[in-house]
């Protein structure tokens, strides 16, 4: 049996257009071309994952239809289990079933406890991933850097140099806001402004181009 990545690299254009079939008629003939294949774990956890990227994309309507046919493989699932039979022989019972009103809402009301499900978790995975970057990009306590390695290209310590600005190019750099370097370097004589950011592009505070 191939594991996850080989599987969806061999099946990744059939899992797709599965994913982006919408009627019922064009699933079932699908499915019962492709059943071998998408009634397989690996498939439903494609799905999930498409369901959870599109959700990420801002594409709720995508989201909604793979969610939809995701369920598909899933109730067929649980009712070849219930039947103790194999997936592949109740891609017909299934449908049929689908049919009948009473069916139907209790399947439509299960894709929609999934859907809620999905928008839930791209909700805390975009806050996880908005975390990580930010643990990422924290800022390096130069203080820990021995003094000969933490030297900018000029040969000058940024620590130094930093604590040597005035307090308004000091709380600039902290901001990292353009706007407000360019004032505080606007409202200090031309000749004093050019010797700071000198020293700080030969510490390593500022990168000049």
């Amino acid at each position: 049996m191939l594991n996850y990545a080989d599987f969806t690299t061999k099946h990744e254009a059939l899992l797709e257009t599965y994913c982006n079939l919408t009627g019922m008629t064009a699933l079932k003939a699908f499915l019962l071309t492709n059943g071998e294949i998408l009634l397989q774990e690996h498939a439903s956890s494609y799905l999930l994952l498409s369901c959870l990227e599109d959700e990420m994309n801002g594409e709720r309507e995508k989201m909604k239809n793979t969610a939809r046919n995701s369920q598909i493989l899933t109730n067929m699932a649980e009712l070849a289990k219930s039947l103790k039979r194999h997936p592949g022989n109740v891609i017909v019972p299934f449908f049929t079933r689908v049919e009948e009103e009473e069916h139907n809402k209790a399947f439509m009301e299960g894709v929609q406890i999934f859907v809620d499900r999905i928008i839930k978790r791209a909700v805390e995975k975009r806050k996880e991933m908005d975390e990580e970057q930010e643990t990422e990009t924290e800022e390096v306590d130069l203080s820990s850097i021995p003094k000969e390695e933490r030297l900018g290209p000029g040969g000058l310590d940024p620590i130094e140099v930093f604590e040597s600005l005035p307090k308004e190019l000091q709380e600039a750099f902290e901001s990292r806001d353009m706007e407000t370097l360019q004032k505080a370097l606007m409202a200090m004589k031309p000749a004093d402004a050019k010797v700071h950011m000198k020293r700080c592009a030969d510490s390593g505070l500022w990168n000049p181009e």
